[in-house]
């Protein structure tokens, strides 16, 4: 039966849901980046194109509409099914969230039919949802009636793998066809970047063309991540970053590295390998705070993939409430311009320079909007402390990474 789809958004989907992107043709910001490979093929291929200012943006996120959007146009069969779904698409959607007028609407109607996509038990597809690892694997495989490989977990020094769970012969396959970049470990239950998920399909997709069982292709060499032009604000006055500019990646052994995936250190306030989480569903405001139970929380842009990396945490916290993380940001404010922050993410670490701070308005976003003038850390928090009237930001740009190993 056809459910009637839900009426309304919640004011942290308007918030904080990206646009849906156009596709342009080429990807300025893919070169010299070990996803270069898989854009260009898939491109080359009709797969993905990219965003109208030419770039492919290969260390974001995507959502689940956007990446049935791929998974549905990886073979010709797929694309024809989809095409007549939208000719003649049901006027009552699936799945309760889905808008039958979205953009989306016949890949998710295409793909069902297909069973590549069942949806939750709720009745729901959380299009907006950002798509996990294991997610992201199990779709491209199911597309091509790939059920996995049965029995105890397969390893890998690439990928994350658990025995006995509903991803584990998907996982075991990837692994055995070698669809995993030798490069970082990609850690389950975390939202996997639009490069991880187009150098996998870009291998899928390369050894069924050639009728292979196992990619062989050359894996891609470590890249200098590089500057993005744009202006910076340092204190009361303005830095330009030239594009080009090599932030300085080398191979070292740092005391302010970490282990973890994703994990945050300020030495000057105190704190060490903070734990950072990007919310499983950040589309609610449940969502969004789920990951401050333990640690603090991420949103918009990654390290290294430029535009806005807001890292968020509690200044306080109900008195019941007797988790290490509910102050965890009661002290930013003794942050001071040249202040260094550090983070570990995806087997690099990230030297960010605070650049200033300030308390603004609850209800005012506009901080938070890309600007376009390169990459920006924001640490963000309510303020005062014991108050929810005011956010505080620290604003901080990035001066060095350094790949680990």
């Amino acid at each position: 039966m056809r459910l009637r789809p839900t009426l309304g958004l919640s004011l942290i989907l308007v918030l904080l849901a990206p646009g849906i992107p156009a596709f342009a043709a080429t990807f300025a910001d893919t070169a010299a980046t070990p996803y270069q490979s898989a854009f260009d093929y898939l491109a080359r291929v009709q797969i993905v194109s990219g965003y109208p200012d030419g770039t492919g943006k290969p260390y974001a996120t995507l959502n689940r509409a956007e990446a049935l959007k791929v998974v549905m146009g990886m073979k010709a069969e797929d694309r024809a099914l989809t095409d007549r779904v939208r000719a003649a698409l049901p006027p009552l959607p699936l799945f309760s969230d889905v808008d039958q007028k979205s953009w989306y609407a016949a890949y998710v109607e295409a793909a069902f039919e297909r069973k590549i996509v069942t949806g939750y038990p709720d009745g729901s597809f959380k299009p907006g949802r950002s798509v996990t690892v294991e997610e992201a694997i199990a779709l491209l495989l199911r597309a091509y009636g790939d059920k996995g490989v049965a029995g105890a977990a397969q390893l890998s020094p690439y990928i994350e793998n658990r025995d006995g769970q509903w991803f584990t012969a998907y996982v075991n396959s990837v692994i055995g066809k070698n669809l995993v970049m030798h490069q970082g470990k990609l850690a389950l239950g975390t939202p996997i970047t639009r490069g991880q998920f187009f150098d996998i399909a870009y291998r899928l997709h390369s050894i069924t063309a050639q009728k292979q069982t196992v990619f062989s292709g050359t894996e891609p060499a470590a890249s200098t991540v590089v500057r993005s032009t744009g202006l910076v604000q340092r204190g009361g006055g303005t830095t330009t970053i030239s594009a080009g500019q090599p932030w300085g990646t080398a191979i070292i052994n740092s005391p302010h590295a970490s282990q973890k995936y994703f994990s945050i250190t300020m030495p000057d306030i105190g704190i060490k390998d903070l734990a950072v989480i990007h919310p499983t569903d950040p589309f609610s405001s449940q969502g969004v705070l789920a990951p401050l139970s333990q640690g603090v929380g991420h949103l918009f842009s990654y390290p290294g993939g430029g535009g806005k990396v807001m890292i968020y945490g509690h200044s306080s916290g109900y008195p019941w409430d007797r988790s290490q993380y509910t102050k965890i940001f009661r002290k930013i404010n003794e942050l001071s311009p040249g202040n260094r922050i550090y983070i570990t993410y995806d087997g690099k670490l990230h030297e960010y320079e605070v650049t200033y701070e300030e308390s603004i308005p609850a209800s005012d976003t506009s901080k938070l909007n890309d600007n376009g003038h390169g990459e920006e850390l924001i640490l963000y928090t309510c303020w005062p402390p014991d108050s929810i009237a005011s956010r505080y930001l620290i604003h901080a740009v990035p001066v060095k990474a350094t790949a680990l190993r």
